[in-house]
């Protein structure tokens, strides 16, 4: 599969609004983690609703680069199939991707483990 970029999405972290098909709205998102990485996070849901119904994360990406890559490539497909930029929306699920970071964050710090060398764990005593 080959994948498309459009390349008329300017190279920037803002949240991207799109309106579509029977009234559906999605935005997609870009937030910087505390590792210096970036999370994609896109969530979709009706016009009017005042939160979003599905959510999809993608990363961490290692530079902003990629993230605005995916982003675009996103897009493209979402254009595809009958979505158009809605210029004059603003993001109103910011908060919810706030939220969507935190939790990520939260499972990361929660998942550390030690791994560190102790001479002691491996000592054989025959």
């Amino acid at each position: 599969m080959r994948l498309r970029y459009d390349k008329s999405i300017t190279p920037d972290a803002k949240p991207l609004v799109l309106s579509g098909p029977e009234q559906l709205r999605v935005e997609i998102h870009i937030r910087r983690d505390p590792e210096d990485t970036f999370t994609l996070l896109a969530f979709s849901g009706p016009q009017d609703s005042g939160e979003p119904q599905k959510s999809l994360q993608q990363g961490p990406f290692h530079r902003l680069d990629q993230a605005i890559a995916a982003k675009r490539a996103i897009v493209a497909q979402l254009r595809d199939a009958g979505f158009e930029i809605a210029d004059q929306q603003h993001a109103m699920w910011s908060m919810a991707a706030q939220r969507a970071v935190n939790a990520s964050r939260k499972e990361k710090a929660e998942a550390v483990g030690d791994y560190r060398f102790d001479p002691k764990d491996v000592y054989l005593d025959w």
